[in-house]
């Protein structure tokens, strides 16, 4: 059985990741993983006995909480009627929240990291949660699905795979093509964003990968091709043209980090705190 790991920590943006977690792993048949990191005041020389109390004191409350995470979806099945959802709580202490989930991950050996994106709706603000934002970047973690708080499950219909021609694009395409085949009516967009100057060679690109799919049918597998110099420009067009479940790109594409990271505070976010954000890892993928 997959697993996917859930980090919690009872805000509002990690719950509507938990929520849009639980109704995925039943559509695909996973096992949930759910971790919450118990974390205390560092200590001093002076307060060292103060931490160790305030410490169990949140690792009694992050067990309690687990529990009541647990027994609220006692009821739930699996979508192919094989059986009651399986989900498993882990509490760590003893480390920070990344290495935590770093840790978790490869002990209980799971595909996937569901967590969710905090503060995205207002430019200034940080445009991932910075806990996702290193997992995202760390080589010790699965695939991450970053979840916006106004984010709601609903069945994969489109998947929009922003891509730049990686030697990688083939698996990926493989992988996204099993992932749609759980959902009724799904198809993958496969979408690169030219600028001017490697337009012809990006279209020569497009034919030869194209070719190599050509027994997928354009209602299960759709190859785009878009003109626009700013990237982020031309994947917030697509998505405002294209209703899109969720947004698939891989760690490779490193243009397209750079700017969720540096992008300018004078221009409004829209497709980050809309639409899921798939991160496949490059290392990962074989």
């Amino acid at each position: 059985m997959q697993k996917i790991l859930v980090p919690v920590d009872f805000s509002k943006p990690s719950e509507a990741a938990l929520g849009y977690a639980v109704h995925f792993a039943q559509v695909i048949g996973a096992e949930i993983i759910l971790l919450h990191v118990a974390c205390a005041p560092l200590p001093s020389a002076t307060n060292y006995h103060l931490h160790v109390g305030l410490l169990k004191e949140e690792v009694e409350k992050g067990k309690s909480k687990l529990d009541k995470y647990v027994s609220q979806f006692a009821d739930l099945n699996y979508t192919d009627g094989s059986g009651k959802l399986k989900i498993t709580p882990v509490l760590e202490s003893e480390n920070g929240i990344i290495p935590s989930i770093e840790k978790v991950s490869k002990e209980h050996n799971t595909f996937l990291v569901v967590m969710g994106t905090h503060g995205m709706t207002r430019a200034e603000e940080i445009l991932l949660g910075s806990v996702t934002a290193d997992i995202i970047s760390s080589n010790e973690a699965p695939a991450v699905l970053a979840i916006p708080s106004s984010a709601t499950f609903s069945n994969w219909e489109r998947i929009v795979y922003a891509a730049d021609f990686s030697d990688k694009d083939e698996k990926v395409i493989d992988i996204l093509l099993e992932l749609a085949g759980y959902f009724p009516n799904s198809k993958v967009d496969y979408l690169h964003i030219s600028n001017e100057k490697e337009h012809v060679e990006d279209i020569n690109r497009l034919h030869r990968l194209k070719k190599t799919f050509k027994s997928i049918p354009v209602s299960m597998l759709d190859f785009r091709f878009k003109e626009n110099d700013d990237l982020d420009e031309g994947i917030d067009n697509y998505l405002d043209n294209y209703e899109t479940s969720v947004l698939v790109m891989l760690t490779h594409h490193r243009s397209f980090f750079e700017s969720l990271w540096h992008r300018s505070k004078a221009r409004e976010i829209s497709f980050h705190t809309e639409v899921p954000l798939l991160v496949l890892k490059t290392n990962t993928i074989k």
